[in-house]
């Protein structure tokens, strides 16, 4: 006799409860099956395991020791049973994602907080990198999701688009420009600018644009990345043009939000490795961005408008 599942389960039933009774009990069986089931698992370990008395059984040194051992079995798989429990409702596992610095603040914050309250026990890790690092990153499976600051299309890789929304002009509170709506080419002439770094792809196409009309910007200060503009903004230093994720970071401190008269799209791309299996986990999280993201939109449609 070969030792299996249903003779470890009689013999831990009876050696957790004392009797054959309460054993067959506990499995919805009856007395003799379990008898049986016993005496069939002496015989596959080749030792006598209880001591019998007419109806009533005594569990030997031997039983003793096999009952440590098998009882470590049944918690180990009580164990499974949990995590598999836990995967199944999102609640174990962990997303690393990459992301371009302009969502790594306010925006990505948010969205971690509210999958992290859907998703209890979840442990997320953000890595802030530049989008040439965030595609390598994903291609290679080093992170499980991209976060990129433009519309890409690396080779490896799925990819949408995951933001194509203007960029907006943010101006210091009481700035003679928070009287207009709108800001135009001609508004940005001989203002104080808070610009990015030319290397900044932003940049150059701001940059570009004002060149086109004949415009030349006073800088006051140039800065390495949005969010340090936006600060220079909430200082007093002058106005900026971001993307709205960053200038939203902004919302509660003494700033003004303008929409802008022309197109400056701000666009990022949600990618992921073409190797990757696919995860509910992951999916949910994507869900999660995307949740975030219109939610944003929509309070910085409702800034723009007051």
């Amino acid at each position: 006799m070969q030792l299996n599942s249903r003779l470890l389960e009689c013999f831990h039933a009876t050696m957790a409860v004392g009797t054959v009774t309460g054993a067959a009990e506990l499995l919805n069986t009856s007395q003799p099956a379990v008898s049986r089931s016993l005496k069939q698992m002496e015989d596959a370990v080749k030792m006598t395991l209880f001591i019998r008395s007419g109806n009533r059984i005594a569990p030997t040194k031997e039983a003793y020791l096999l009952y440590e051992e098998v009882d470590k079995s049944f918690r180990g798989l009580k164990r499974i049973g949990r995590a598999a429990e836990e995967i199944r409702n999102l609640r174990l596992g962990t997303i690393h994602i990459a992301c371009a610095p302009a969502y790594a603040q306010g925006f990505l914050v948010s969205a971690v907080k509210a999958f992290c309250e859907s998703n209890p026990g979840v442990q997320t890790m953000v890595s802030t990198r530049q989008t040439p690092t965030i595609a390598e990153m994903t291609t290679s499976q080093q992170c499980d999701i991209g976060l990129a600051a433009y519309a890409i299309e690396p080779d490896g890789a799925d990819f949408s688009l995951f933001t194509d929304a203007p960029e907006i002009c943010l101006l210091p509170a009481g700035h003679p420009l928070c009287a207009k709506k709108e800001i135009t080419l001609e508004d940005l002439r001989s203002q104080k600018f808070v610009g990015l770094g030319q290397n900044d792809p932003y940049a150059q196409r701001l940059l570009r644009t004002l060149e086109e009309n004949e415009i030349i910007l006073t800088r006051e200060i140039e800065v390495h990345n949005s969010l340090m503009a936006g600060e220079a903004v909430a200082q007093g230093l002058g106005m900026t043009i971001i993307n709205p994720f960053s200038a939203l970071s902004f919302r509660h401190r003494e700033v003004v939000f303008r929409r802008l008269s022309f197109e400056l799209p701000f666009k990022s791309s949600l990618i992921r490795s073409k190797f990757q299996p696919f995860s509910a986990l992951i999916a949910a999280f994507e869900n999660c961005l995307r949740v975030t993201r219109d939610n944003y939109l929509d309070e910085l449609e409702v800034l723009l408008d007051s």
